[in-house]
């Protein structure tokens, strides 16, 4: 009986620090420090330092992104236009204005 009672009152801490553990580890993969939201989740309440992580940006994603935007305007202030008369001069005629042939 006692093995009982001391099982059903382990239960819920067990669950917490299960909960916390989830929380820092998706606190580490948005950019996060997963082990102070692991602490925060044990000190205040996982559910809610989960949900409070859902609604954060995320920061791995953002660094991606400005680093992505980095390059993408490196490769356009390195890029040339092509020399006049080259196959890359489009003409002024449009799909629309070839003549339709009729049977």
């Amino acid at each position: 009986m006692e093995i009982i009672y001391v099982i059903s009152k382990l239960i819920p801490v067990i669950l917490v620090i299960i909960l916390s553990i989830v929380a820092g580890i998706n606190a580490r993969k948005i950019g996060y420090s997963g082990i102070l939201w692991f602490f925060v989740s044990i000190i205040y309440w996982p559910f809610a330092s989960l949900y409070l992580l859902a609604s954060l940006p995320n920061k791995n994603l953002d660094k991606r992104r400005k680093q992505e935007m980095r390059l993408l305007q490196k490769q356009l202030a390195q890029r040339r236009y092509a020399p006049t008369g080259s196959s890359s001069e489009r003409s002024r005629q449009t799909i629309s204005d070839d003549p339709t042939i009729r049977s």
